[in-house]
């Protein structure tokens, strides 16, 4: 070995000895908040992918009531909107989901599986069980109270009655027979106008998405 080339695998190795710790310190901080950060977001994926999976299923279903009153307009059966009121709109869909468990009329809802849909004969009311821990809310009062089922209802809505004529659908409640309960801000019998049918919640809700934080600084959710 010449005496240039010993020289210079000295130096490297003094260099290498002189960056390799550092160089590990560093290569593990990251290596560690990365670690973190992923198994924050792979945590959350079940739960972004249950509620796409809700999100998706609600809209089909509020789609076929849609469907269902714009079929009673043309046909001019107002009477089938009275009979579909309290409903189970699972009976609409061409295809119910798969983890659509069916109608009952007493449930024990700590014994029926996550993430599934029913419908609860006994109140005509279409029942969403959600997996715990998910960040669901009742949107009424501050909004602090958690849930872990949410509840749907097919109804029909009516408008104020001091609403003028050529507002909502435009058609008097009193023309859509059956409908002599009162509904939402109107009734048939006070002559309101009818404004369709359609699902809603019983109680408002807000489904949160979460995000991670890291430090003390958020990162919002995708």
């Amino acid at each position: 070995m010449t005496r240039k080339y010993r020289k210079i695998s000295v130096q490297n190795a003094r260099r290498v000895r002189g960056f390799s710790i550092f160089e590990l310190i560093l290569y593990l901080l990251i290596s560690s908040i990365i670690f973190s950060i992923s198994m924050r977001r792979f945590e959350q994926y079940p739960a972004d992918a249950e509620r796409a999976n809700f999100l998706s299923i609600l809209g089909q279903l509020k789609s076929a009531v849609t469907l269902q009153m714009m079929n009673g307009i043309a046909g001019g059966t107002f009477d089938e909107m009275g009979r579909l009121e309290n409903s189970n709109p699972m009976a609409l869909m061409l295809e119910t989901p798969t983890n659509y468990a069916g109608a009952f009329s007493l449930v024990d809802e700590g014994n029926m599986p996550r993430r599934t849909w029913y419908f609860d004969s006994y109140n005509g009311q279409l029942v969403y069980l959600a997996s715990p821990g998910l960040q669901i809310y009742s949107a009424a009062g501050d909004g602090s109270g958690s849930m872990n089922s949410i509840r749907f209802r097919v109804i029909n809505k009516y408008s104020e009655v001091a609403k003028k004529a050529d507002e909502g659908l435009g058609i008097d409640a009193g023309q859509v027979t059956g409908l002599s309960v009162t509904g939402t801000g109107g009734s048939a019998a006070t002559g309101g106008k009818w404004e369709g049918l359609v699902l809603e919640p019983v109680t408002p809700y807000n489904w949160n998405p979460q995000g991670i934080s890291l430090s003390g600084i958020e990162v919002p959710p995708q």
